[in-house]
C-alpha cells in the first residue's frame, strides 16, 4: 500500500512540474516578444508625410459665361481683380482654426466677467445707498 500511494504521489507531482514548466515558459516567451521593437513597423510610420487636403471654398458648380472679346488692358486689370475677389472669398468662407476659436471664446469670457464686475459694483453701490438712508452715496 505505501508503494502505490508513493507511486501516486511521484506521479501526481511530476505532472504538476511539467504543467508549471509550460506556463513559465510560455510566459517568459510571450514577455520577451512584447518587449521587442519592431523596426518595420516604426519606420513605415515615420515615412508617411503629413498631407493637407485643400478643398475648394464652396461646392457648387461655376456656370458657364459667355466668351467676350475684350482689349489686353481690360484683361489684365480683370485677372487682377479676379485673384483678390476670389482671395477675400476664400478668407471669408474658411473654417476657424482652433486658435482663432479660442481666442473668441476668451474674449468672450473676458467681458462677461466685466459685465458682472460691473453689475457687482453697481449693487455695492445701490446698497450703500440703501444703507444711508438719504439716497447719497457714501465714501469708500
Amino acid at each position: 500500500m505505501t508503494a502505490n500511494l508513493r507511486f501516486f504521489l511521484a506521479g501526481a507531482a511530476t505532472t504538476i512540474a511539467i504543467i508549471a514548466a509550460g506556463f513559465g515558459g510560455g510566459a517568459l516567451f510571450a514577455s520577451s516578444a512584447s518587449n521587442q521593437v519592431r523596426p518595420a513597423r516604426i519606420d513605415h510610420q515615420v515615412a508617411a508625410p503629413a498631407v493637407r487636403v485643400a478643398l475648394p471654398a464652396t461646392s457648387e458648380p461655376i456656370a458657364p459665361t459667355a466668351v467676350v472679346a475684350i482689349d489686353v488692358a481690360q484683361e489684365k486689370t480683370q485677372q487682377t481683380q479676379l485673384p483678390l475677389r476670389a482671395q477675400s472669398a476664400q478668407t471669408e468662407e474658411r473654417p476657424k482654426t482652433r486658435r482663432e476659436l479660442r481666442e473668441e471664446r476668451r474674449k468672450l469670457r473676458e467681458e462677461r466677467r466685466a459685465e458682472r464686475r460691473e453689475w457687482r459694483h453697481h449693487r455695492k453701490l445701490w446698497q450703500q445707498q440703501e444703507a444711508s438712508g438719504n439716497g447719497e452715496i457714501s465714501p469708500q
